[in-house]
């Protein structure tokens, strides 16, 4: 495996581009950690309860999401508290692994130009991009996950 490919500067584009734009539009980069993953028949799935997406997990713990509260929902004859509770106590020691001192917006979008260098200078190492890799595998196939009966 190469090094990554840096894509050229786009940077002055999009300050000329926002100069001319009549509305400009900021939203943050953040994480809420909820008490409940669930409420009555509504339950927060995948990244909008994990908030796994700085390694591209955000797909993954999507289908994740998806198949775990399937899964629970049907062994639990469609009792939608008793799946929603096994859902949130089998996933939620996976979610708070990776939770765990994670920061991303910190990470993703320093305050400073010295915070921004030491958050690209790594990517372009052999070593990082292996660490990144092995992470998201970790994270990827670390779940544990159950096989569910079919239909």
């Amino acid at each position: 495996m190469g090094p990554i490919a840096r894509a050229p500067t786009v940077a002055p584009y999009l300050l000329t581009g926002l100069r001319q734009a009549p509305e400009v539009y900021f939203g943050s980069i953040s994480r809420v950690r909820v008490p409940a993953w669930s409420s009555g028949r509504a339950a927060l799935l995948g990244d909008a309860v994990w908030g796994l997406t700085l390694g591209g997990m955000g797909v993954g713990t999507g289908i994740v999401g998806a198949y775990v509260p399937a899964g629970e929902l049907a062994s639990a004859g469609g009792d939608h508290r008793a799946g929603f509770a096994a859902y949130a106590e089998r996933m939620r020691p996976y979610a708070d692994r990776w939770q765990r001192g994670a920061d991303p917006g910190r990470f993703l979008a320093p305050a400073s130009a010295l915070g921004l260098r030491s958050r690209n200078a790594p990517f372009g190492t052999r070593l990082f991009q292996r660490l990144l890799i092995s992470s998201t595998t970790s994270i990827a196939t670390d779940a544990g996950l159950p096989e569910y009966a079919s239909a």
